[in-house]
């Protein structure tokens, strides 16, 4: 199996395991044909004016300032008087379309739901919206406007303009405004239109605002921000004046209910998508038509929070709920069916209406959760593993049946009060009996992926051994041997084909065929590698001498899992792994360069360990950096002696090309300083800005093509040439940790070539040995010569006299070219060194120092749209999502650049290197894998979840790092 392939396998492996955490866990399954019921009792409400500011926090709007008053007394008022007011819950990830989905449908849609929202996907579910008799929205979720689409003749939709999204020079009157002005002449225009006003006064109406523009303010100018506060307060006086109209055009008949909401809340930075509480906590607050006015609490008790203290709420009952509970509260509040997939209860504490009213609404309510139940069951009992089938007990068929009579029996005896009492023990039953069969699957699908990532680091592991086994690729092979290997094969197709068979006939997903047929394959390949090893015990004994560093790699390892809740212990794992790299061989490594290469390392584990905060912006320290960035550039290139550019295309240039690398940051620092001021001015960057860095962006994507291929030139073709985007994409000190580490990778080539001076290298004899040498040295009767490096003798390992054995020490390692280094790097033979672990989780540890120093990010909810303003001003994730994946992982990218001119100063195999990598990255991926959860709060789950996708992330980068590397560092244009 070549070292390519073994690469492949491993980022399809990494690949396949990174989405089936979704399947385990967050699979939603959609079934059609049941039943929807509504209650045949009259709706408390004719019609519903639903409100959803985008990215609202409850906490800025329910909240008292310390002077005693409110952002939004309006709202206040509500909770306190006219209404309920509660906490909604979002789950993750919450982001635009899970969270209308969840309110809307009544399910909390699959994680993949957020890429969905990007492109339109497709709305294969029922909606609130699809049950009314009218419905008008004034929104922008893309997956509101495939509703409307659906529905011509029920659904009127109008779209915010797409090019208003702006994500600088915010002002309250762009998005939101646009809302209420529309609902505004729209309400004038049915003043005069018999038709449309028609329409309005049927029941089941429903009015849909969502107000998009306090989503985009916290992007800005952070939700801590008085500037926030100020927009707070301007949804406060545009929801009272529109609600205000909306009573004027019905002539305060008494028939309209109100609900306001959003539909995620933000981090302090103003970014969201994971699970604190800042961004799950949503403001609820309910009123008008058969909503209860606020009442005095009499149980503060009854939540594990504080947020009532915290908002003066104490004095005033509070209802809670899920967001998908909302689906069934709005449908109950005009009497429409509830969507046929909603899987959640009726939440009580909100309706004022009589028993005899909520006993219909609840018991409508079960029936509907019991077709549910009842469609769930059915699928799971034909989906795989049915024949391991286990029915939920307290929901079996006969009961289901003798339930509904016993609820009919109170009904008829007009015993409400007992009737309401069973109902809602029964509704929590087949809650509990949805959520039972939802998870059916998730502990075969749990021990498939975990068979196959232990598969797949026992794999590596029996290569890794192999490779030492066989030093001269000779393979010894007998009948006996052969036959074997074909019976392995002939029975793990046919166990494949039975299982593929087995899953197909039960119609089982075809992500979870693909997590349930995967360790298939990877242990048939592990089982042949250990049939062909055999005794593989007295291997590894003779290793015993990697035992130390390969247990300090473990507890690195933890280390970094560990650093995903403080970030701190990563900067404390990178400070001691430089300490006992350098004090465990002092003798081997110059006292300056061990003192230089110190100072670096501390200086980014200081830096990866500065704690995330409120990411406020910085532009100073960007200014600082970037500076910083011209003079080293400018010093190094002053020492070269040779220009880095020898193609036709600069030819003659000599140090001009310091001198464009030089004006190219330069110019990257004036236009971050020109936007910084427009930012903080709360002006959009023109495209007199946006223009030059673009084209900066792309120069220096390209720029490392056009200069030789000697580590010297490419690398700091790289080095200096990607800080002039790096500045463009920064808000705070990320351009410094960057220059941190690539100064402290340009030590650590030294530090390893000083540290593997004595190391054994053997290379496959050719017809001219000279190509088997260092470039450019020269050796005299197979002995070391004056700048030396090679002794070339037999050694005991080899197994014929085709073999040379290196010993590196090469002084003037900047003239090695990545283009001949690839060849030794593939063809050497040596036996894995506690340099080669050393190396691997150097890797680790730096891949994770740029993702958190220099992409200064921790979770999927650690992003700021600010680091595009220089590039973008308005909202357009498809153009932003590559600057910010670009912005994260270069700092890697060029690490990994590093790493592999250390591997061709020490020829080290890039077989060896990547089978190591990939034991490291699948050994920390499964820590994270048994950390993942989905039961205790948001929070909770939201954070192992995150943590998992980043450790994955990381693995499958790294799997591409490999050959994207080998294309960034061997091509040449020109």
């Amino acid at each position: 199996m070549s070292t390519w392939m073994i690469i492949t396998a491993g980022f399809l492996v990494q690949g396949i395991v990174f989405i089936s955490i979704f399947d385990i866990y967050f699979t939603t399954h959609l079934i059609g044909g049941q039943q929807q019921h509504a209650s045949s009792r009259p709706p408390p409400a004719k019609r519903l004016i639903f409100i959803v500011a985008d990215g609202l926090r409850a906490d800025k709007t329910l909240m008292l300032q310390p002077d005693g008053t409110t952002p939004a007394p309006y709202l206040r008022n509500i909770a306190e008087k006219e209404g309920t007011w509660g906490v909604s819950t979002a789950g993750i990830p919450t982001a635009t379309r899970p969270g209308h989905v969840a309110m809307t449908a009544g399910f909390y849609e699959d994680p993949t739901s957020v890429a969905k929202d990007i492109g339109g996907g497709a709305i294969n579910f029922d909606t609130i919206f699809q049950e009314t008799t009218y419905t008008w929205t004034w929104d922008t979720p893309k997956f509101l406007e495939k509703v409307s689409t659906d529905h011509p003749d029920r659904i009127f939709s109008e779209q915010y303009p797409g090019q208003r999204k702006y994500l600088s020079g915010i002002n309250p009157k762009d998005m939101d405004s646009w809302v209420f002005d529309e609902v505004t002449n729209f309400l004038n225009g049915a003043k005069t239109d018999a038709s449309l006003k028609e329409k309005m006064n049927k029941d089941k109406v429903l009015f849909f605002l969502h107000l998009g523009g306090i989503d985009h303010a916290g992007y800005i100018v952070r939700p801590n921000s008085k500037e926030y506060l100020t927009h707070v307060s301007f949804l406060d006086e545009g929801v009272k004046d529109i609600v205000g109209k909306f009573e004027d055009f019905f002539g305060h008949d008494g028939k309209t209910a109100y609900v306001f909401t959003s539909d995620h809340g933000m981090t302090n930075w103003g970014a969201h998508g994971d699970g604190m509480p800042d961004e799950i906590h949503c403001p609820l607050l309910v009123w008008g038509a058969g909503i209860r006015k606020a009442q005095p609490e009499d149980n503060l008790n009854r939540y594990d929070d504080t947020l009532s203290q915290e908002w003066s709420l104490t004095r005033w009952k509070r209802a809670n709920l899920e967001q998908p509970s909302l689906a069934p509260l709005m449908a109950a509040t005009i009497g429409i069916t509830f969507p046929r997939n909603a899987v959640y209860p009726f939440p009580g504490g909100f309706f004022d209406v009589p028993a005899e009213d909520e006993f219909g609404i609840l018991y409508a309510n079960l029936k509907q959760l019991l077709e549910n139940y009842q469609a769930i069951e059915k699928y799971t009992h034909k989906g795989p593993f049915a024949f391991t089938f286990r029915s939920y007990r307290p929901l079996a068929p006969s009961m289901i049946k003798s339930l509904h009579t016993d609820i009919q029996s109170l009904k008829e005896s007009g015993n409400f009060a007992s009737a309401i009492a069973v109902t809602k023990q029964k509704i929590d039953l087949a809650v509990k009996g949805i959520r039972h069969y939802k998870l059916y699957s998730k502990n075969p699908l749990w021990l498939a992926t975990f068979s196959s990532m232990i598969g797949w680091f026992c794999f590596c592991a029996l290569v890794l051994i192999q490779q030492h086994e066989n030093w001269e690729d000779i393979r010894v092979t007998t009948p006996v041997m052969t036959n074997t290997k074909h019976i392995i094969i002939q029975c793990a197709v046919a166990i494949a084909v039975f299982d593929l068979i087995f899953l197909y006939a039960q119609s089982t997903p075809l992500t979870q065929c693909i997590h349930f047929l995967l360790p298939i394959p990877i242990w048939t390949a592990a089982a042949i590698k250990w049939y062909e090893i055999g005794n593989i015990f007295p291997i590894i004994k003779r290793q015993k001498h990697l035992l130390p560093v390969a247990s300090l790699c473990v507890i690195g390892i933890i280390s970094i899992v560990a650093a995903m809740h403080y970030r701190f212990i990563l900067g404390l794992a990178i400070a001691i792994f430089s300490i006992i790299s350098i004090y465990g061989n002092k003798s081997d490594i110059d006292k300056t360069l061990r003192n230089q290469w110190l100072f670096s390392s501390i200086g980014l584990a200081a830096l990866v360990a500065k704690p995330l905060g409120d990411r406020e912006l910085h532009y100073n320290l960007v200014i600082f950096s970037a500076v910083l960035s011209t003079i080293a550039c400018a010093l190094y290139h002053y020492h070269l002696e040779f220009s880095a550019v020898t193609g036709r295309l600069f030819r003659q240039f000599g140090k001009r090309y310091a001198i464009f690398q030089i004006l190219k940051i330069a110019l990257a620092t004036g236009i971050l300083t020109y936007s910084s001021y427009l930012t903080e001015n709360n002006i959009r960057t023109p495209l007199s800005v946006q223009i030059p860095s673009w084209i900066i962006f792309f120069i220096s994507l390209c720029e490392p093509f056009f200069v030789n291929t000697d580590i010297q030139s490419r690398l700091t073709s790289m080095a200096f040439g990607y800080v002039a985007p790096f500045i463009l994409l920064s808000i705070g000190q990320e351009t410094l940790c960057y220059i941190c580490l690539v100064w402290n990778h340009y030590l650590y080539v030294e530090v390893e070539r000083n540290l593997t001076k004595s190391q054994p290298i053997f290379l496959p004899r050719t017809s001219n040995d000279s190509t088997n040498r260092v470039p450019n040295k020269t050796t005299t009767n197979g002995k070391s010569a004056a700048n030396g490096h090679v002794n070339v003798k037999h050694h005991k390992h080899t197994k014929s006299n085709d073999y040379l054995m290196f010993q590196p020490a090469v002084t003037e390692w900047q003239n090695l070219d990545f283009t001949k280094g690839n060849e030794n790097e593939t063809r050497c033979k040596r036996e894995i060194t506690t340099g080669d672990l050393r190396r691997v989780m150097c890797y680790l540890l730096c891949m994770f120092a740029g993702l958190y120093g220099a992409g200064n990010i921790m979770s999927i909810n650690s992003f700021d749209v600010q680091d595009v303003f220089c590039f973008i001003t308005v909202s357009n994730p498809p153009r932003m999502g590559p600057l910010m994946i670009f912005k994260l992982m270069m700092p890697g990218m060029v690490a990994a650049c590093f790493l592999r001119a250390i591997n061709v100063i020490t020829f080290t195999s890039i077989r060896n290197f990547s089978l190591v990598v990939f034991m490291m990255c699948g050994f920390m991926n499964i820590l994270l894998f048994c950390l993942v959860t989905n039961t205790g709060t948001w929070t909770v789950i939201g954070q192992s979840v995150s943590h998992f996708l980043i450790g994955g992330g990381i693995s499958m980068f790294m799997c591409l790092s490999f050959g994207t590397v080998h294309l960034l560092t061997t091509i040449k244009i020109l």
